[in-house]
């Protein structure tokens, strides 16, 4: 908190981002030394203190992007939406440790968080307008476009529910899909598309508007 209230929200953002993501290479650590009470301690504390500071700056992007006259309803909605990513990721990371390891994993989640922190860098000039005229830049341009960036979207994470269903039933030995890796991949790849997709039209409709 002392510190959000030394730096801009963007600054928050970056540092703290690279703070979480950096973190996890100490998980790496342990996960190729010997096993050792102190280096544990150490790695969970690192971990606990980044992730708290990313938490703090994360919570105050939300608040920016929340109408005061709907800041509670905002915000929930906007709160729920980012732990929707949790739900399907715990599945893909199981999967991932049993093809890779624990150590690549590892390695994984820190580059995991450089697209992150590049789109930062690419959102910065529209961050900090956000952040001191306390509004949000409306989207104006490419409706169709959005619209399709959003059904792309849309279209991978039903991919990702009917994965988790299948995984499901195939788990508690009712079927046996043996199709399940190759629709994860799918999936992932659609919902990716979709985003990337969605962050490009971003950029375009945002130079149009003169602030990038």
């Amino acid at each position: 908190g002392i510190l959000m209230q030394r730096l801009s929200l963007f600054r928050a953002l970056l540092i703290f981002g690279i703070l979480q993501g950096a973190s996890n290479a100490g998980y790496w650590l342990l996960s190729i030394t010997n096993k050792n009470m102190f280096s544990m301690g150490a790695a969970v504390f690192f971990e606990n203190l980044c992730g708290g500071m990313g938490t703090a700056a994360f919570v105050a992007l939300l608040m920016t992007l929340c109408n005061k006259s709907f800041s509670a309803t905002q915000f929930a909605l906007l709160s729920a939406l980012s732990a929707v990513g949790r739900v399907y990721v715990g599945p893909v990371a199981g999967w991932f440790v049993e093809a890779h390891g624990w150590p690549t994993f590892y390695l994984f989640s820190v580059v995991a968080a450089v697209p992150g922190l590049l789109l930062l860098l690419v959102c910065r000039q529209t961050l900090e307008y956000s952040w001191q005229s306390e509004r949000f830049i409306p989207r104006t341009q490419y409706r169709g476009a959005y619209n399709f960036a959003l059904s792309i979207l849309l279209a991978g994470v039903a991919l990702l529910a009917v994965w988790v269903l299948l995984l499901t039933m195939n788990a508690v030995d009712y079927t046996n899909f043996s199709f399940l890796p190759g629709l994860l991949e799918t999936a992932v790849v659609v919902a990716v598309c979709g985003i990337v997709f969605g962050g490009l039209l971003d950029y375009l409709a945002l130079r149009k508007t003169r602030l990038l």
